[in-house]
């Protein structure tokens, strides 16, 4: 099992206990406040985490000290290469905790105006939250030229208007990944739409009703917002300031809730928590014959299944009309240059190199990273997309995931993602034990965000 995956899998589960731990507003108690601040490169008084600071092991005398924080597996390989590769700039790469551990420590850095690093690691649907504070220098200066090199949808995470606040690095586009022993045995069709989804849904139940087609965790967001982006039913619209818009209700949104429901309540899906030792259960079994999986999930899921190593297959994301190609993301990182850095132009070269150069992506989409890029020459690359892995055979899942990459609908993280994950566990808990209804929990979770929203200071709109 690749390391990557499991650390992902690890903060995962630790962002939510210090989502619940640290409440709701840790990162949005002074957005509205910040949004007329400056967003020059240098806070007054600020002081770099790399000040009087060490470099890199085998660093030149001399050369530029940048402290990048960062806990994905592998960065440390990819430091090692640009060391090595720039002897004018020596980066030291400190793990401040994963993911919301990261964030928290960050911001309070950057309140205190000292200790920052001057490069961080955050998931494109943090981003925002640091986007609004005018904690991030604008990257355009310096590595706007990068563009071409990164799919659409990646690229577009990353800017807000003419600015651009961080260098994409790697995707978790959506695929179908199925159990193909499974579809054959009970002649099933792979879906090309969600109404064969269901259709399929209803032969597997019906033939073995101790199957279910996937398995569904409500309590899980990232997954269901990437399902709903995916549908054509992203609840959020955001475009900079303080305009938010956000939407559960609406009919794409009621829609996908009425849908997953009505799985749900048939029990042609699970509903258990993901990368829980009951989902791997019901993978390898046979109990669930297909998982709607990140690019980066086949490397973890093979760690933790053995029965059915070498069944499974990608397909595309069932869509809504045949012909369609929509996609979803779930996951990702970028690498952003922290206000308060002395050193804006090394710690922009170094970024940009991370995540859109021919020397990084050997390293990051290797075996001990496995992130799955955006970086379009990789991406698109024969070698790259005929990989194959041991739970899919000879089969090559990657060409199905690159196509998916490129069909991301780009879309816009709202400036309150904290705030909406740790509410979202509780909110939607009694889904997965059967006391309220997707739509129902969509309707609370509505009101509860556009209240939320309100409080911080946002003009709320439906989309």
């Amino acid at each position: 099992m690749s390391e990557y995956s499991t650390n992902r899998d690890r903060f995962r589960s630790r962002y939510r206990r210090w989502a619940v731990a640290t409440g709701a507003a840790a990162l949005t108690t002074v957005l509205l406040a910040a949004c007329g601040s400056s967003s020059d490169t240098t806070t007054p008084g600020a002081t770099s985490g790399t000040s009087g600071g060490s470099g890199g092991a085998g660093c030149r005398s001399g050369a530029t000290s940048l402290t990048f924080w960062g806990w994905s597996a592998g960065y440390d390989l990819a430091v090692k290469k640009f060391n090595q590769t720039h002897p004018d700039i020596c980066v030291k790469l400190e793990n401040a905790g994963a993911a919301g551990d990261e964030y928290v420590k960050l911001s309070d850095a950057l309140k205190a105006h000292s200790g920052t690093p001057d490069v961080a690691q955050i998931e494109y649907f943090e981003l925002p939250s640091f986007e609004i504070t005018k904690s991030l220098v604008d990257l355009t200066p310096y590595v706007g030229a990068a563009k071409q090199n990164e799919a659409k949808a990646a690229w577009s995470a990353v800017t807000q208007g003419s600015a651009q606040y961080a260098m994409p690095v790697d995707l978790g586009p959506l695929a179908l990944y199925y159990n193909s022993a499974v579809f054959t045995r009970h002649k099933i069709a792979v879906p090309a739409t969600w109404s064969q989804f269901a259709a399929a849904a209803d032969t597997l139940h019906a033939a073995d009703p101790k199957a279910a087609i996937t398995n569904f965790d409500p309590v899980d967001a990232q997954p269901v917002l990437a399902m709903m982006q995916q549908y054509g039913a992203f609840p959020f619209t955001y475009s900079g300031g303080d305009r938010l818009g956000i939407n559960f209700t609406g009919a794409a949104q009621t829609a996908f809730a009425d849908f997953w429901q009505g799985l749900i309540d048939k029990k042609e899906v699970t509903t258990a928590a993901d990368f829980s030792p009951a989902q791997w259960a019901n993978l390898d079994s046979g109990a669930n014959a297909a998982r709607i999986s990140p690019a980066w999930g086949p490397v973890g899921m093979q760690g933790s299944i053995k029965k059915t190593i070498g069944s499974w297959r990608a397909a595309p994301v069932p869509q809504q009309q045949a012909g369609q190609s929509a996609g979803g993301n779930w996951g990702g990182s970028t690498l952003a240059v922290v206000k308060g850095t002395e050193h804006a132009k090394e710690a922009a070269e170094f970024a940009k190199w991370f995540g859109g150069s021919a020397d990084a992506w050997p390293i990051l989409s290797g075996d001990v990273a496995g992130a799955f890029p955006g970086y379009l020459p990789l991406l698109n690359s024969p070698a790259f997309q005929s990989r194959t892995l041991p739970i899919s055979g000879t089969s090559q899942p990657n060409k199905v995931f690159a196509k998916a990459a490129q069909d991301l609908r780009p879309i816009q993280w709202p400036p309150i993602m904290t705030a909406a994950l740790t509410q979202w566990t509780s909110t939607f808990a009694g889904v997965a034990k059967g006391t309220e209804t997707l739509p129902e929990a969509f309707k609370t979770f509505q009101q509860q965000m556009v209240s939320y929203a309100k409080a911080q200071g946002f003009t709320v709109t439906k989309g």
